[in-house]
């Protein structure tokens, strides 16, 4: 299984909508996720995980904490895509 798109919004610091589509990437599979301290690196992975475990990716953070205190009350945390393989190995 690997990410086609990810939409976070009020997740962390993603107060309204923004997306990842992993799929303008390439098929290689290998990526490289840089930034600055506190640009946002580790909620991509958080993201991922809350999508697919409802928790968070690490012991330091709980998953309540993923609430954006900037986003509106009526906004929603969204979503992420995956392709599944065609066969199981």
């Amino acid at each position: 299984m690997k990410p086609k798109k990810l939409v976070i919004s009020a997740f962390g610091p993603y107060a309204g909508e923004s997306t990842i589509d992993f799929e303008k990437l390439g098929e290689h599979g290998l990526y490289l996720i840089t930034g600055d301290t506190g640009a946002g690196k580790t909620t991509v992975f958080d993201a991922i995980t809350f999508a697919l475990y409802g928790e968070a990716s690490g012991t330091v953070r709980e998953s309540g904490m993923f609430r954006s205190k900037y986003a509106k009350a009526e906004t929603e945390i969204r979503r992420i895509d995956f392709l599944l393989p065609a066969k199981r190995i």
